[in-house]
């Protein structure tokens, strides 16, 4: 009787897609396909892996902002057949158990989403001096919000420091982007500090160590690295941060 119990839970959840559409611009609740139900599970999957390279990256890397519109927009949806579906008591009655796994499904996207933007914030806030300082290349990583953010954060930091004690210090004291090799006062990522690295394509060639040691980097095996010597290679798809 538990087996019994368990298939059918099992097919509810598996068809649950199949049978309402939280997909944006959809125009009733049936028809969303197996397709789209495996193009979900994909971007969930995407956010995950997402939110594990921020967490693990020293650096900041590029704001995916097609996936998290594209999950907003879905959550939204969501939202939306929740509120439909509870305001008919008739329909309410008939549904609890799918309104309780949507529910969930809501959940866990905002868990991944707020846990992928709370990595971002944490490197951004303490590299704000030297992101708001870098190049074009370096501020398209940011969304727009995070670019406002940074430039927000500089500026009031700058006004409060000048208010405080700065403007009493001789002018060539007064800056705070001096990055002098002797004592630089803008923090920046530590690019050479050692990640965890899985390999999802052979990569040709042997990866020169920042030691003057090389390593070949064989599709499917996990390597301890510094992010300097691998950072390309995670650009173009050919490892991951794990």
């Amino acid at each position: 009787m538990a087996d019994a119990r368990d298939a059918e839970i099992d097919d509810l959840i598996n068809n649950l897609d199949r049978d309402y559409d939280f997909h944006p611009g959809g125009k009733d609740n049936a028809g969303y396909g197996r397709d789209q139900a495996d193009n979900k599970q994909q971007d969930l999957q995407k956010l995950l892996n997402l939110w594990i390279a921020e967490r693990t990256c020293p650096d900041i890397l590029p704001y995916d902002e097609e996936l998290i519109s594209t999950l907003t927009d879905r959550l939204r949806a969501q939202v939306e057949f929740i509120e439909m579906t509870t305001t008919d008591p008739e329909a309410a009655s008939q549904s609890k158990l799918k309104i309780l796994l949507v529910e969930s499904e809501l959940e866990r996207i905002k868990f991944l989403i707020r846990g992928y933007v709370r990595a971002r914030m944490h490197k951004i806030d303490k590299y704000y001096l030297h992101l708001s300082t870098q190049d074009t290349d370096t501020k398209r990583k940011l969304s727009d919000a995070e670019q406002r953010f940074v430039l927000r954060r500089a500026t009031q930091l700058k006004r409060f420091y000048d208010q405080r004690f700065l403007s009493s210090f001789p002018q060539a004291l007064q800056r705070l982007d001096d990055n002098s090799p002797i004592l630089p006062m803008v923090d920046t990522p530590d690019l050479n500090e050692f990640v965890f690295v899985r390999v999802l394509q052979d990569v040709p060639g042997e990866v020169v160590l920042s030691n003057d040691d090389s390593v070949d980097l064989q599709k499917g095996n996990i390597y301890v690295l510094p992010y300097k010597a691998i950072r390309k290679f995670l650009r173009v798809g050919e490892v991951e941060l794990v």
